[in-house]
């Protein structure tokens, strides 16, 4: 695309209204750091410390690479969503696949949310209120849901919960704080078990890949990063990915070293509830955590339907209770079906994350590289064809990690 293209484009995000490198990296890092980082401690369970630390240096590269080449791709022929990227790439009667993907996405993490809640709501109860039915998982969530989340599933403009949402982003780095606290304050069992456990392999690897995976997945919304760039460009939408990645690498590192440090091989999937119940602070975290957890809930959910609908075809008002009520309930399913929010996690990752991160991204170059017309070929020239290869190696990494991640957890392999 001709620079005299893609100038109305620049002129539509508009110097003074886009957002800056810092506003977009703050905003990519909350994209990606959430709630999530209390699954990443178990990964290392999987693959011992510099096992982990091996996949997570690699998770990191790829899923960094494949955000890249999606902002490359966007910024040679300005697209501003995933959807309008795979039109351009994939073409328009395949589109229906963005949806279906998007929408299974956006139901994992939904029933991961449900999982958490179902986790918080009884830990904290059996606490706080001892010998209530809210030690019952299932009317702990089933109450929750009718009293709370409903009301807010029903919501069509979310901007109410900007201050919830802030909220809820406060309460999860104070609960990751006291984590780290706690870790110091019994740093001896942290470093014998972190020396103990230094080395060892086993294919769980490959669950120690996927759950990262999931971590760093916020690829999907690349486009959309890209779009709202003041000044976009691809060098300045790769540098608010390199800074943002770097900070979710370091963040994921220590914050899962510390957590598989403190509790060792019996380390859970949602860290916090390895601690002490007897500790009112502790019970306060988990209570606070459930609230927080409530109020991000919507984001996700809107999401979801708006998907949903997309694949049906109607409008998103169409049956709008029933719809929601529905999809609540398909979300409440599996939250109370699955108790443990890495195994969610991990397979999410390496079915919906590989897609999203590794092999839709690497699609749409070896597409759009190979059009007659290529925006690519112009400005990349004879490295075109090196990037083709990269990005083919990109693909096949995403479905052989995914595939050998969801068959050793099945113990196929």
């Amino acid at each position: 695309m001709s620079s005299a293209t893609k100038a109305p484009l620049l002129a539509k995000g508009g110097e003074s209204k886009g957002a800056s490198i810092t506003s977009t990296c703050i905003n990519l890092c909350k994209n990606m750091i959430g709630a999530g980082l209390l699954n990443v401690c178990i990964a290392f369970q999987y693959s011992s410390v510099l096992g982990g630390l091996f996949a997570m240096v690699f998770s990191a590269f790829v899923s960094t690479a494949g955000f890249l080449l999606i902002g490359f791709c966007c910024d040679k022929y300005g697209a501003l969503t995933f959807r309008d990227l795979w039109r351009k790439a994939m073409g328009s009667s395949t589109e229906k696949i963005v949806d279906i993907a998007l929408f299974f996405h956006t139901l994992f993490s939904c029933v991961g949310y449900i999982t958490l809640i179902g986790d918080f709501a009884t830990k904290s109860a059996s606490g706080l209120v001892p010998g209530s039915r809210f030690e019952d998982r299932s009317f702990a969530v089933g109450v929750i849901v009718i009293v709370a989340i409903f009301p807010l599933a029903l919501l069509k403009n979310l901007d109410s919960l900007k201050f919830t949402s802030a909220l809820g982003l406060a309460i999860t780095a104070l609960a990751c704080l006291y984590v780290f606290c706690e870790a110091m304050a019994s740093s001896d069992i942290v470093f014998g078990t972190l020396s103990e456990k230094w080395w060892y392999l086993k294919i769980d690897i490959f669950k120690t890949i996927a759950l990262f995976n999931g971590s760093f997945s916020a690829h999907y919304n690349a486009p959309n990063f890209y779009a709202e760039l003041k000044d976009r460009s691809f060098k300045r939408f790769a540098q608010c990915a390199l800074i943002s990645f770097a900070i979710g690498t370091a963040l994921f590192t220590v914050f899962g070293l510390v957590g598989y440090g403190r509790f060792g091989d019996e380390v859970m999937g949602n860290i916090l509830k390895g601690y002490d119940e007897d500790s009112t602070l502790v019970q306060l975290c988990w209570l606070a955590m459930g609230l927080s957890t409530v109020f991000v809930y919507p984001h996700a959910f809107q999401r979801m339907r708006a998907s949903f609908c997309a694949i049906v075809g109607k409008d998103e008002n169409a049956n709008f209770v029933p719809l929601t009520i529905g999809l609540l309930a398909v979300c409440v399913y599996g939250g109370i079906k699955f108790t443990d929010i890495a195994v969610i996690k991990m397979i999410k990752g390496a079915t919906l994350g590989t897609s999203l991160m590794f092999i839709f991204p690497a699609l749409f170059y070896i597409n759009l590289s190979n059009q007659g017309t290529s925006a690519i070929k112009k400005n990349l020239g004879e490295n075109v064809k090196l990037v083709r290869i990269l990005s083919t190696i990109l693909l096949l990494n995403g479905v052989a990690c995914g595939v050998i991640a969801v068959a050793v957890h099945y113990k196929i392999l």
